[in-house]
C-alpha cells in the first residue's frame, strides 16, 4: 500500500464515520449538544460507536502512515565507488526559516528563526490585529 492511497483511505474512513454518526442522529441513537461553546455528540447503540471508531481509525491512519519506513533496494547508479566503499553523492543542505504569531486575546506573541522572519510575523500580527479592531469597532 503506498502512502497516498493509505491517506485517502483514512479520509474515506473519517467521512464514513461522520455519515454513520449523522445516520444515527436521524434514527435517534445519538444526539448533539453544546457544552459551554464546544459542540458535543453523544449516543448509545451500535451506529454511533462504529462511527466514532471509524473516525478514530481514519485519524490514526492519516497520522501514522507517513512515518512508515520504506525498505527497498537503492539502484547502484546513485552510488560512487571510492576505495572499495560505496559513497552516497553529496546533497545540498537548505537552511529552513520559520516564524509565527500566537494571539492570546489582543496580545500577540511573535517568534521566528531569524530577524527577517520575526519582522514578517510581526507585520502579519499587526495586519490581523487591525482587521480584528475594525470588526470590533464597526461590526
Amino acid at each position: 500500500m503506498d502512502i497516498e492511497r493509505g491517506i485517502l483511505g483514512g479520509y474515506a474512513l473519517i467521512v464514513l464515520g461522520f455519515f454513520l454518526i449523522l445516520l444515527s442522529m436521524f434514527t435517534g441513537e445519538s444526539h448533539a449538544a453544546l457544552f459551554l461553546i464546544f459542540p458535543v455528540i453523544y449516543g448509545e447503540g451500535f451506529l454511533p460507536l462504529l462511527g466514532f471508531l471509524l473516525i478514530f481509525a481514519g485519524m490514526l491512519l492519516i497520522f501514522f502512515l507517513p512515518f512508515r519506513i520504506h525498505t527497498h533496494q537503492i539502484p547502484s547508479e546513485n552510488y560512487e565507488m571510492e576505495d572499495e566503499h560505496m559513497v552516497l553523492p553529496m546533497e545540498n543542505k537548505v537552511e529552513k526559516k520559520y516564524g509565527g504569531v500566537i494571539l492570546i486575546g489582543p496580545i500577540p506573541i511573535v517568534f521566528g528563526s531569524d530577524k527577517s522572519m520575526a519582522l514578517i510575523a510581526t507585520s502579519i500580527a499587526l495586519i490581523v490585529l487591525a482587521i480584528l479592531l475594525l470588526f470590533f469597532l464597526y461590526g
